[in-house]
């Protein structure tokens, strides 16, 4: 299957119509967010970037997915890049499936370049036990895994469901079609309870994330989904937020990587977001009820930001 998402056709600023359809689908696209002046100094930035990191061999076309490209921990790489942490969409997307509270999980661009392989269909909340009826065999929670030994190929709507627990913010960079590499998901299967089949070519039909350069694709983290195949010369470049509950521990650890500087400029807000405040009496460092914010100590961080 190969059509577009039916969200792209949404009217700009319609977050109610976008909430239902991210319910429903597992899955929206949010046009015409951010500005063509926006675009153009993300495009620029991350570009730079992604080519300073490979010319310091922080990748290899020898990877997985070829001459595709990640680049990490983008909030040590530029104001133009915190800015969308506590962009209002954002956090407005992430709160209706999370909550009042939650958290940065990571921040990172995703580009794929032609001869890039499909990405095996995943969800991302797949360190999210599963529920399980009294007497059924279960995996111990130190040993769960992206992918499992019986996976689904159908999606069919599970009877006891995980909550949400994770949400996607994908910022589309460049245009997203379905011929250089829209990613790829699978309509209902947030719903489903299971892990897909990671195999490539994917055996569970799925549906392009399309829309222009500045448009948002927004996805539920139990929602099957994949990097698509670019067929074109021209790179498809997202940069993808992820957020998750208050209570998990986070993909890139802030408290390890933040660079001391970005934390003595940012706000409260982000701090919050990557998890410089109790919650719960959870990230606490002496006082279980205490709700000020927790400054990272100098000399303890690796200079991870090539440029800032």
């Amino acid at each position: 299957m190969s059509t577009a998402l039916k969200a792209a056709e949404a009217p700009a600023g319609d977050l109610a119509w976008a909430k239902q359809q991210i319910d429903e689908q597992g899955f929206v696209v949010i046009p015409d967010v951010l500005s063509a002046d926006a675009v153009a100094a993300l495009r620029e930035r991350v570009e730079s970037q992604a080519a300073a990191e490979r010319a310091l061999g922080y990748t290899s076309d020898a990877g997985p997915e070829g001459p595709n490209q990640r680049v990490f921990m983008l909030v040590n790489k530029g104001r133009v890049f915190t800015d969308l942490v506590t962009h209002p969409v954002a956090l407005e997307m992430a709160g209706h499936l999370l909550g009042s509270a939650f958290l940065l999980s990571q921040f990172s661009a995703n580009i794929a370049r032609f001869g890039g392989v499909e990405q095996g269909l995943h969800c991302d909340d797949w360190w999210v036990p599963r529920p399980i009826r009294k007497d059924e065999p279960f995996t111990r929670v130190g040993d769960l895994k992206r992918y499992v030994d019986r996976p689904e190929t159908t999606v069919t709507k599970g009877e006891v469901l995980a909550p949400p627990c994770v949400i996607n913010v994908a910022w589309m960079v460049t245009d997203f079609t379905i011929e250089n590499g829209g990613t790829r998901l699978a309509p209902g299967s947030h719903l489903s309870g299971r892990t897909p089949d990671g195999s490539v070519p994917h055996r569970t039909p799925t549906v392009a994330g399309e829309g222009r350069a500045g448009s948002v694709l927004v996805f539920d983290g139990r929602t099957w989904h994949g990097t698509g195949r670019n067929l074109t010369r021209d790179p498809r470049i997202a940069l993808l937020l992820t957020f998750c509950g208050p209570q998990f521990r986070s993909q890139e650890n802030f408290f390890v990587g933040l660079d001391p500087k970005v934390y003595a400029a940012a706000s409260d807000q982000f701090r919050e977001l990557l998890g410089f405040k109790t919650w719960m009496g959870y990230g606490r460092t002496e006082i279980a009820t205490a709700a000020g914010s927790v400054t990272p100590q100098e000399g303890s961080y690796p200079l991870l930001a090539l440029k800032t």
